[in-house]
């Protein structure tokens, strides 16, 4: 197991609410020097699945399925469930889901949503604290949270205008 103790000492902190220090690019670009080809390539190949990225996918493929189901439930349709996939969410989070769609509005659903993630995330870290768990959690924590400096409102309203204009 490789130790990480100068890379991860020189991660500024990152919280849900703050904006992100630096872009998933530029994280990738300071790893670099770090991680081997296989670490660098787990961290943004979704099919990379060893060790923490074999747990992060598990995990992300459970929470889709989970989110699908309140959908379908919440559309009158029956969920099929995907029975190749292991299924590894916990009651509380798939109440949670469920209590974020009663909500009824997008962005609070999608921003709790992030939030689960991000909080799954922070669990999977707990007790690494200079190994390549560590590494691979922030940079999906990084992830999440540009995706969030990366929305524009005039573009968002701009799609919705488009996306419910009655063509004929």
């Amino acid at each position: 197991m490789s130790n990480y103790y100068t890379f991860v000492c020189s991660l500024p902190y990152l919280n849900f609410e703050g904006e992100p220090p630096m872009s998933p690019d530029e994280f990738i670009e300071r790893a670099a020097p770090w991680l081997s080809e296989e670490e660098l390539k787990a961290l943004t190949d979704p099919n990379a699945e060893t060790g923490v990225a074999a747990e992060w996918a598990l995990f992300e493929r459970s929470f889709r399925s989970a989110v699908a189901q309140v959908r379908a439930a919440k559309l009158g349709k029956e969920f099929q469930p995907d029975r190749l996939r292991t299924d590894v969410m916990d009651g509380a989070v798939r109440q949670g889901i469920a209590e974020l769609y009663k909500t009824g509005e997008p962005l609070k659903i999608e921003r709790g949503l992030d939030l689960i993630c991000f909080s799954r995330l922070d669990e999977m870290s707990a007790g690494h604290f200079f190994d390549y768990t560590v590494v691979f959690c922030y940079y999906k924590k990084l992830t999440i949270l540009w995706r969030w400096k990366c929305l524009d409102d005039l573009k968002g309203q701009e799609v919705l205008k488009n996306s419910c204009m009655v063509k004929s």
